[in-house]
């Protein structure tokens, strides 16, 4: 037995099989597995990586054995590699398991994750609030880590004060009054949009002409487009290109996977070994080549913007915080880097400026289409909830309403919102405690030893999973319905959901505390625009039962064909002119 069990060990099926000669000839060889799944990888390289993989998992077993979070109720592990069952955290409609969870185990309890390591999972609204306002948390290692290597040391990478500082430089970028600048561009591109589309539509038009669009590509070419205009002053111009922009369609197949493959269990494996990581693999080397595109990108806009600023004064030496004039993201960042008279804790590294472009330009809008696609899908299975968001819109004196408009129309905010609660972009998010840490609860638990407990006992490394959609769909917070979508439940949300932490209507969408979204505000408008002029000027169908659209959840929730979901994320929909009764 035990002879077979090394069979299974990377780095002994390289040993020749006369010296384990109880090694059945017909057993697979690791070469063959790696010349498969790894073909750059020289199989003596694979092993020496695998034993230190095993090695860190190992010691991560062990740190995690004798935690105190192995006292919390939970479910069982299944097996040593997926633990509780990891598809319950990473496959479509998660939530519903982990809700069946909270019902069997109640509002605190800890699951296996991979390779058996230990992770407390909580609902309870006290310890929520606790956890992502506490500064005992942070980021997960391996998650950071996996968006560090695509984005770099950006906003959602770093920790600590350099969270702080870059957050404090940003800030003013996405503050209520220069979203009301953004609004009328938002709008203006949503109009130009909505002609891109109307341009598509066979001559000449009737009431019964159609066209037949995958509208997750539209969205994500509009988004684009928003994101370089508002963000950055560089024209996309994606909306009049059939194909999707380079850095775009590489962030796509980078984030699209089956977290159950083994080239993705290989990069989970090696995410916090940096030697590791370096070894190549179909995935790293599409990520190294988006990586450097997007680069590329990043510095094109903003050696651009500090040749404007240089032809505007006399000197180098002369640039002050005083002549780079301007609230835009890019002229915050480039003020940061170049101005003389900045103090140091205000300045941003040339890396760290790049960083930031990275982020919002794929992290920015991609967040923003997944939502939007999610709220077209939500309209086309609800025909009364579609009918009185068109009413609304069509009924409106105008194609251009300011942002104040937007905000008054109030079925479209009430679409938003229920949007952002049963199809958040983000299904589930985790913080690692960093320091020895009490965290307080609302209500007490029973432990596995049929103790009571007040509150969680966390050790310094151990994970909590926050369970965004499964929160958001919780019967005991927002009654009976929590799972359909209901616009008018937010004509008078129940008491219970209002103590849920979240800087926007009481949901976890945007998180809360120093890591809550900082362009939620922007997002929030610019999703309003769109949704707008999309409904006041098609009536839409989906082109596929709404059986075939499966959520998958890669970096952000994304709609796939269930039939055909290596053809990537997509939304079939069929539209036409609006008939205006």
């Amino acid at each position: 037995m035990a002879n077979y069990f090394f069979f299974y060990l990377p780095a002994w099926n390289l040993v020749p099989v006369s010296i384990h000669p109880h090694a059945p000839e017909t057993h697979p060889r690791m070469g063959d597995f790696i010349s498969k799944y790894f073909p750059a990888i020289p199989p003596t390289a694979f092993a020496v990586v695998s034993v230190v993989i095993l090695f860190h998992i190992a010691n991560k077993i062990f740190t995690h054995f004798s935690a105190p979070i192995r006292k919390l109720p939970g479910p069982k592990s299944v097996n040593w590699f997926t633990g509780s069952n990891a598809r319950n955290v990473w496959e479509p409609d998660s939530q519903h398991d982990q809700l069946k969870w909270v019902r069997q185990y109640g509002h605190v309890f800890r699951y296996y994750s991979w390779f058996n390591v230990t992770k407390v999972v909580t609902t309870d609204l006290q310890a929520l609030s606790h956890i992502l306002n506490g500064p005992e948390f942070e980021k997960s290692d391996d998650g950071r880590l996996l968006l560090g290597d695509m984005l770099g040391k950006g906003l959602l990478v770093v920790e600590g004060l350099k969270h702080k500082q870059q957050r404090r430089i940003m800030s003013p970028a996405f503050g209520l009054p220069q979203i009301r600048k953004y609004s009328q561009l938002f709008i203006e591109k949503a109009n130009e949009f909505r002609d891109a589309l109307t341009a598509k539509i066979p001559q000449p038009r009737t009431p019964h002409d159609s066209l037949r669009i995958d509208i997750y590509l539209w969205l994500n070419k509009i988004t684009l487009d928003i994101i370089g205009h508002a963000g950055f002053n560089y024209v996309f111009g994606s909306l009049h290109k059939d194909e999707p922009h380079e850095v775009t369609e590489g962030f796509r197949k980078a984030t699209t996977f089956d977290p159950f493959n083994i080239t993705f269990m290989f990069t989970i494996g090696t995410a916090t070994i940096p030697g590791a990581r370096l070894i190549p693999t179909d995935r790293s080397r599409l990520l190294a080549s988006t990586v450097q595109s997007l680069r590329s990108l990043g510095q094109s806009v903003i050696s651009r913007k500090k040749a404007e600023i240089l032809a505007t004064t006399e000197a180098k030496s002369d640039i002050a915080k005083r002549s780079i004039q301007g609230r835009d993201l890019l002229t915050l960042l480039v003020r940061a880097n170049m101005a003389k008279d900045i103090p140091e804790n205000a300045r941003m590294t040339d890396e760290e400026v790049l960083a930031q472009v990275s982020t919002f330009l794929l992290a920015g809008h991609e967040t923003t289409t997944t939502a939007i696609v999610w709220a077209i899908y939500a309209l086309g299975c609800h025909p009364t909830a579609y009918a009185k968001l068109t009413t609304e819109a069509r009924g409106f004196y105008t194609d251009s309403p300011s942002m104040d408009e937007l905000n008054g129309m109030t079925y479209l905010d009430y679409v938003t919102r229920e949007v952002l609660r049963l199809h958040a972009p983000v299904s589930n998010t985790e913080r690692v405690a960093r320091a020895d840490v009490v965290v307080p609860l609302s209500e007490p638990f029973i432990d596995r030893d049929g103790v009571e407990r007040h509150d969680i006992s966390l050790r310094k490394g151990d994970i909590i999973l926050i369970p965004i959609l499964a929160i958001h769909q919780m019967k005991s917070l927002w009654g009976e319905d929590a799972d359909e979508f209901k616009p008018e439940r937010w004509e008078a949300i129940p008491d219970a959901v209002k103590a849920i932490p979240g800087v926007f209507s009481n949901l976890l969408t945007f998180i809360s505390g120093p890591h809550a979204c900082i362009g939620y505000r922007f997002s929030l408008v610019e999703m309003k625009a769109i949704l707008f002029s999309f409904v006041r000027a098609f009536d839409f169908e989906l082109a596929v039962p709404p059986s075939e659209i499966s959520r998958k959840t890669m970096v952000v929730a994304r709609p796939f064909l269930a039939s055909d979901p290596d053809s990537g994320p997509q939304l079939p929909l069929i539209i036409r002119p609006a008939r205006i009764d």
